[in-house]
């Protein structure tokens, strides 16, 4: 008898799309997913008060609110379960928790928008082994304190924007499954390079090769680079980066000279908007910065030295600026302590000067600002410090507010935080006093953080 080829049941690669094979695999499919909601929705209702009785419901009062656009008098937000319930203490019920802040502001969740949560601060991970770990499951165990120490300066979300070996994706997911306490993080896996980029391991001998555990991101070419995102996809990263100029921290390279090629970046962007990814852009230097924002990225990260054509063309194309001050800054101090070599220290001096004037016209201009610090180029514990930074250089306070809360929001995609209202996730940090006048306050403890409704005891982080 001849063998009959049924496409929905044969794993052997003989058959053609067709239109009609297509339609009966998606009716099986819906008619699954079907039967699978209808049987969670009659779970769910065979047990409501069950599911009631689990919602726990928590008042915060505070001296004022920032909602992650304005600020309010007095502060009272409901939490019931991981979400916000109201504005209104009567509610609540008279079952609800109530925690009395005192002269403090309730606020989202802060969001990192630019970090490497598995990062050790070094310059080199083949010549400086002091700080950098020995395996990639030293350094995933490291990368628990690291996000741990975000979290507990008030940072509910990060974006990690360039992880190695794929300890950012499993880091991300212990988070999500309750494996391991944390903040929410968004990860892009390892940054897209060019050969020799910035993204590249330019530091080590040719004599040398790492295996690596996961794709790296370093290719050419419009198709070699739609090829990684399709491997990124794969992986299932929520954004691509690419590295589209040279940078500070890496060797064989000057900083502000553009790597990306413009069809490269356009390549990139196209494919990874097919499948719902932004793509976000380290660049320094108004030529690189130029690239990237015609090629259609949504974020350029740094910035340094971004010209005021560029920043016009940011302006309408809505492209955000990160502009991590403090991971700059960190390099230039005396003494060096994260042992920074000398012709990269000396890079940061050349780059420190672009990044000033660069930042004044960005100010001037109006750009659309995140708040983002670049964490692993130096201790994550300080991801705090970018608030005084960006205040100095003349950004006003309610607008960094703003960066780190629901302009963040909007840049990484997330509308289900970095506002407070009705039906946003339940993620909170209260800080004492008033940081709309004094915003160095984000640079102390916060008095409270909250993740999806629950308290987080920040002693158990430290």
């Amino acid at each position: 008898m001849a063998h009959v080829h049924d496409p929905l049941t044969c794993r052997c690669p003989h058959g053609r799309f067709d239109p009609a094979v297509f339609a009966r695999a998606a009716a099986l499919l819906d008619r699954r997913a079907f039967l699978g909601g209808l049987g969670a929705a009659l779970g769910a209702a065979a047990w409501p008060s069950r599911a009631r009785a689990a919602e726990s419901v928590t008042v915060l009062r505070a001296a004022r609110l920032f909602d992650g656009v304005a600020m309010r008098t007095p502060g009272v937000l409901v939490l019931r379960g991981d979400r916000i319930a109201s504005f209104n203490a009567g509610d609540a019920g008279s079952d609800a928790t109530v925690v009395d802040l005192g002269d403090a502001t309730i606020m989202p969740g802060l969001i990192d928008a630019h970090t490497h949560v598995a990062n050790s601060v070094v310059s080199s991970s083949y010549l400086i082994r002091e700080h950098s770990a020995d395996s990639v499951a030293e350094a995933a165990i490291g990368s628990i304190r690291n996000a741990q120490a975000m979290l507990a300066n008030g940072f509910t979300t990060l974006r990690d924007v360039g992880g190695g070996d794929g300890i950012d994706l499993a880091m991300r997911n212990a988070i999500a499954r309750g494996v391991v306490v944390g903040p929410r993080i968004l990860a892009a896996g390892p940054a897209l390079s060019i050969t020799g980029g910035h993204g590249d391991a330019n530091d080590l001998p040719s004599s040398v090769h790492v295996d690596s555990s996961i794709e790296s991101g370093v290719s050419f070419g419009p198709y070699g680079f739609r090829q990684k995102v399709r491997e990124h996809v794969k992986r299932h990263v929520d954004l691509i980066k690419i590295t589209a100029t040279g940078g500070v921290l890496s060797y064989g390279d000057a900083f502000d000279v553009p790597q990306f090629n413009l069809d490269e970046v356009q390549a990139v962007v196209d494919e990874a908007t097919k499948f719902g990814l932004k793509v976000s852009a380290h660049a320094h230097g108004d030529r690189g910065i130029a690239v990237a924002v015609n090629g259609g990225v949504h974020s350029i990260e740094h910035g340094t030295g971004v010209g005021d054509a560029t920043l016009r063309s940011m302006k309408e194309r809505g492209t955000a600026l990160v502009p991590t001050i403090w991971a700059l800054d960190s390099i230039l101090q005396p003494g060096n302590p994260n042992k920074i070599t000398a012709n990269l220290v000396e890079k940061a001096h050349q780059a420190a000067v672009l990044r000033d004037t660069g930042m004044q016209r960005a100010l001037a201009a109006g750009a659309k600002i995140v708040y983002g610090t670049d964490a692993g180029v130096f201790p994550h514990r300080e991801n705090n410090k970018d608030f005084a930074l960006l205040r100095t250089m003349g950004m006003a306070p309610l607008d960094l507010l703003r960066s780190a809360t629901s302009h963040a929001a909007d840049l990484i995609g997330t509308a289900d935080r970095g506002r407070l209202a009705v039906g946003k996730l339940a993620d909170v940090a209260a800080f004492a006093g008033d940081p709309s006048t004094n915003i160095a306050l984000l640079e102390k403890p916060p008095v409270a953080i909250f993740a999806g409704g629950k308290r987080i005891d920040r002693a158990k982080l430290l």
